[in-house]
């Protein structure tokens, strides 16, 4: 008897000794992905300030600048409105091969209409810079008031305005919110207009070419 208790002592504690059936590993938790969107989205606002000119070839490029902002529908389609300026040359007419060509007048014009980018339903959604840039192609179409005066005299029309604008991600992009560079070119169909005794012309289709920043809050 002795001897049997010290052998189921030891069968105990070699029992107590065995480790257990191991489960299934358990591994920390995965990290959850958090996607970061503009504050107002899924309606994209931009904000954009523009610098530029007016070419007209051997006439002269009037200086142009202004603002607008543009409200779409998850990047693809809404709506914009612009404030834009070009200065004139009413009082300096331009000489070409030594013939005095009419001047041009200061311009204020407020194009507004729809916007629309084409490519964003296919890349607004993934990160990369590429994908960024192909859903900044934006186009406008609208209707553009210009107001044209010289010092003496002034008029205001209305026609087309159509525009092609290319946003390059600087920081960020349309659905995260972010900077670009703005790259914009408008065209402007209207009735030709003469100022001061015809020294001062506005031919019926007028171009602006711009460069600057458009926000994305």
């Amino acid at each position: 008897m002795r001897r049997v208790i010290p052998l189921l002592l030891i069968g105990v504690s070699s029992a107590w000794a065995q480790p257990g059936p191991t489960g299934p590993e358990v591994s920390p938790p995965a990290e959850e992905v958090v996607e970061t969107h503009a504050v107002a989205w899924p309606i994209m606002l931009d904000i954009h300030a523009l610098l530029g000119f007016e070419p007209h070839a051997e006439r002269g490029n009037p200086t142009a600048f202004g603002a607008g902002a543009e409200v779409l529908w998850k990047a693809r389609i809404g709506g914009f409105a612009e404030l834009l300026s070009s200065g004139g040359t009413g009082l300096i007419a331009p000489t070409v091969n030594g013939v005095m060509e009419p001047g041009f007048a200061d311009r204020i014009s407020i194009p507004f209409g729809m916007a629309a980018r084409p490519l964003a339903g296919w890349f607004v959604n993934r990160p990369s810079w590429v994908a960024r840039l192909l859903s900044g192609v934006g186009v406008q179409v609208g209707i553009a008031v210009e107001h044209l005066r010289t010092s003496d005299d002034s008029t205001t029309t209305a026609g087309l305005h159509a525009a092609l604008s290319v946003d390059v991600p600087l920081y960020g992009g349309p659905k995260r919110g972010g900077i670009a560079l703005r790259l914009y070119g408008r065209l402007m169909v209207t009735s030709s207009v003469t100022l001061d005794n015809r020294t001062v012309f506005e031919p019926a289709t007028n171009g602006q070419l711009f460069a600057g920043l458009a926000y994305y809050p």
